[in-house]
């Protein structure tokens, strides 16, 4: 089986006749990206421990923004080893354990991370999505409607699941604005998809000028590109002018330690701010003068208090959540953008544009051959 890899020098060197490997710069650190062959896992329906499992082969896989991190401590880590890539993936259910009731042979499914479980652990369903060959708690997949493509469902669990959990937790009502950050993020255009076919007005923040013909397409009436060598408040007191509000009632962010600091004051009395994630993924990580502009930490928690905003963090969301995005999509309500497909073997092409395409719109997903 075939699984895409981050390790270091010293490990490449041991596995440069098992697969295909590419020198790639991460923060400022090299790591080691290889596509090897793995001996296949085996599943054994006799293993009381795998009564309730199932066993997959994924046929399509995608990386998230957050694996830039695992890939430094790969590089990073003195030891010879490996960490297996890959966040979200589609796959074909080939076997499954006695107990099994939710799926059968020939299913094609996704990854499930809900984090209401007991019964699973919670959260993602592998953090190896890559890996051709898995054995996966039934409570941790979900199946897909036939009319959605492995494209799209190797690119849809965790960015729908996070965007709709978010949605769902704010407290919106009627006409009331609210501000989605970092809008060509993966998680940010699920979200945006979501809040449109609710009666809010959705703002869209960006910082990429290329990218406002595509939101706008997608249907997004207000758009607030950020000029990143100008002063942010300036910019963003001239927005809310001309958009004729004084205050945005919530804001839905992936990177909190990008935009918390410059937006906690321009949310209203009683508002909500919801986030799920960080920019700066690594030690090393460069926080520029973009990123440093605003209010001292103490004076957002300050205003937190005085203003009695809700500050919400955000961890994938729970099973409905999921549902809930996957029946928008049956419905035609939501499209799903993929920037590119890459079909087995070329890496280079799949690692650029995922981690460092600046244009890119939607995910890159790495897409199998058929195995012998």
């Amino acid at each position: 089986m075939k699984c895409l890899v981050a390790c270091n020098e010293q490990t490449r060197s041991m596995l440069v006749d098992s697969g295909q490997f590419m020198a790639f710069n991460v923060e400022d650190t090299v790591t080691h990206i290889g596509l090897i062959d793995q001996p296949d896992i085996q599943f054994d329906k006799t293993d009381p421990n795998n009564a309730t499992r199932v066993f997959i082969e994924v046929s399509a896989f995608s990386c998230n923004y957050r694996e830039k991190s695992r890939m430094v401590k790969a590089a990073l880590r003195q030891e010879i080893g490996f960490t297996i890539l890959g966040s979200e993936f589609v796959a074909k259910v080939i076997d499954i354990g006695p107990a099994v009731t939710d799926f059968k042979v020939g299913d094609r499914v996704i990854g499930n991370g809900c984090v209401d479980l007991h019964i699973a652990q919670p959260g993602l369903s592998t953090q190896r999505a890559s890996s051709q060959l898995q054995i996966i708690a039934q409570e941790k997949l979900i199946s897909i409607p036939h009319t959605m493509s492995d494209t799209v469902a190797a690119a849809f669990s965790v960015g729908a699941q996070t965007a709709y959990s978010m949605a769902n937790r704010l407290p919106t009502k009627e006409n009331e604005h609210v501000l989605i950050t970092a809008a060509t993020s993966n998680t940010s255009l699920f979200a945006i998809k979501a809040l449109l076919n609710r009666n809010v007005h959705v703002h869209a923040l960006t910082t990429n000028s290329s990218m406002v013909e595509h939101l706008s397409a997608m249907g997004v009436q207000h758009i607030c590109l950020i000029n990143k060598n100008g002063v942010f408040d300036e910019q963003l007191k001239n927005y809310l002018t001309s958009k004729n509000i004084k205050y945005f009632d919530h804001i839905i962010d992936p990177f909190f330690d990008v935009y918390l600091c410059k937006l906690i004051r321009h949310i209203r009395r009683f508002g909500s701010y919801i986030t799920c994630g960080v920019a700066q993924q690594t030690a090393t990580s460069k926080c520029d003068s973009f990123t440093s502009q605003g209010l001292p930490m103490s004076e957002v928690f300050s205003l937190i208090i005085r203003k009695s905003i809700s500050l919400v963090g955000n961890n994938l969301g729970i099973t409905a959540d999921l549902k809930n995005a996957l029946e928008d999509y049956s419905a035609g309500k939501i499209q799903v953008d993929i920037d590119k497909t890459v079909i087995n073997g070329d890496l280079q092409n799949f690692l650029t544009h995922t981690f460092q395409g600046v244009n890119r719109f939607g995910k890159v997903v790495f897409g199998y051959g058929s195995r012998p």
